[in-house]
């Protein structure tokens, strides 16, 4: 029998007991791993018996760590079974440890707040008709996302100067451009002429575009979303995510050479400070955050294991390449939740998706 009670700041309270026969099972292995640890004169390590390891060790200590193998086991269950979302490390107190009897607990742990979402998808719906609108409006409906000549020469301008060769003359250094030819497109790469080289780069400064106009798009929705939730977010997530931000600038400062340290010299402030400065984007962090587990909740958006487990290996064999050895479970980690936000806004974004008037 378990009690469960939601207390405040995103906690809940599990109050129970687990059964003597599950308790009891854990004695084996938990008296294996004392044998295989503990020293005694006589005895090789882990073959030694049973009764001399428990009159040793005393009763008390062993039933601890036959509590610990029982809750490891069914703490797990109890959370899925009654579909407590969390987080972080479990408070775990012992209320009843007595041989042959239930283990009694009690488990204080930190859970994911349920936010309440508006209308996700009507809200996804006026921006991508706002978006449909505008280059409707335009002569060419594709006018706001195709790269213009402007943009093309720009970018050929800037090869060009790359190509450029630095002669010394009367004691003056002078750039020669290259020609702009075939020749000039041939020593860039495949390509046959200018003008091959020109739609390529016309494709790609386009496709560039229709990403960042993408990126715009979902980033409105998540923002026009967030407006409509009210709830404050648990100081522990605005913390931890301050946390995360905190070590992602410190791996950013130690790619350029420098020390953290140092680092906060140079902008008169200490790390403190920073995460003060932090506050308002870790809670709009953790308020997207939380918008897009629930929204990929409500809408049963799974990865399959063989998609996620293709897509980690060609990251891992990427980084390989160039030298970098990855986890493959961080990576799979990684890649699920953006494997997942990708297959929810194409949903979002899907001209079919049904929207409540």
């Amino acid at each position: 029998m378990l009690e469960i009670k939601l207390l405040s700041n995103s906690e809940v309270e599990i109050i129970g007991e687990i059964s003597a026969e599950i308790f009891m099972s854990g004695r084996s292995m938990a008296v294996k791993e004392f044998s295989e640890k503990v020293e005694m004169d006589g005895f090789r390590k882990g073959k030694i018996p049973e009764d001399r390891m428990i009159k040793n060790l005393g009763t008390e200590v062993v039933l601890e760590k036959m509590a610990v193998i029982a809750l490891e086991k069914e703490y797990p269950k109890i959370i899925n079974e009654h579909k407590i979302r969390a987080i972080g490390r479990p408070e775990i107190t012992l209320t009843k440890v007595a041989e042959n009897n239930p283990l009694g607990f009690k488990i204080k742990t930190s859970v994911l707040p349920e936010i309440t979402l508006p209308d996700y998808k009507k809200i996804a719906h006026l921006i991508g008709g706002q978006a449909q609108k505008a280059s409707a409006s335009s002569v060419n409906k594709f006018a706001d996302a195709a790269a213009n000549d402007d943009e093309v020469n720009k970018t050929i301008e800037s090869l060009r100067k790359a190509k450029a060769v630095k002669k010394e003359t009367d004691g003056k250094t002078k750039e020669s451009l290259p020609e702009l030819s075939d020749e000039f497109a041939k020593s860039l790469g495949n390509f046959e002429n200018m003008d091959a080289l020109k739609n390529t780069i016309r494709l790609n400064l386009t496709a560039e575009k229709q990403a960042k106009e993408k990126e715009r798009r979902r980033m409105e929705i998540l923002e026009k979303t967030a407006e409509e939730i009210k709830q404050d977010m648990p100081k522990f997530l605005v913390e931890a995510e301050k946390d995360k931000m905190a070590e992602e600038m410190k791996r950013n400062i130690a790619q350029m050479g420098l020390k953290w340290d140092d680092y906060l010299k140079h902008i008169k402030k200490t790390e403190e400070e920073l995460k003060k400065d932090w506050e308002k984007d870790a809670i709009k962090r953790v308020k997207y955050g939380l918008i897009l587990d629930q929204m990929a909740e409500q809408e049963k958006i799974e990865i399959p294991a063989e998609e996620l487990e293709k897509e980690a290996v060609a990251m891992i064999e990427y980084h390989k390449n160039l030298g970098q050895d990855l986890d493959k479970e961080r990576v799979k980690h990684y890649l699920s939740g953006i494997m997942r936000n990708e297959k929810l806004f194409q949903l979002l974004e899907a001209p079919n998706v049904k929207v409540s008037p």
